[in-house]
């Protein structure tokens, strides 16, 4: 099989933008689900636009969890993981 790279489901971020510009509203990314967040059943994703504060993803991207892979060289990529807490 081919693996292909997430997009960020870009043709449902530009079909709410359009509809925004139709409607005369500022496109917030308010509202859009990629594809892998619907099709999760435990709500594990969330994608949005971390600069708008009232955002969920906003918080979560500021988790005391959350950790970004490669860290180290502070790129700060787009994907942002919450560690797992386990009690032992």
């Amino acid at each position: 099989g081919v693996m292909e790279k997430c997009t960020f489901c870009i043709q449902r971020i530009m079909f709410g933008r359009q509809e925004a510009q139709q409607n005369g509203k500022p496109f917030t990314g308010a509202g859009i689900v990629t594809a892998c967040q619907e099709a999760c059943p435990a709500n594990a994703i969330t994608f949005g636009n971390y600069l708008d504060s009232s955002q969920e993803i906003a918080k979560l991207r500021e988790h005391p969890l959350g950790y970004y892979v490669l860290e180290e060289l502070d790129t700060r990529p787009n994907i942002t993981y919450l560690a797992k807490l386990r009690n032992i």
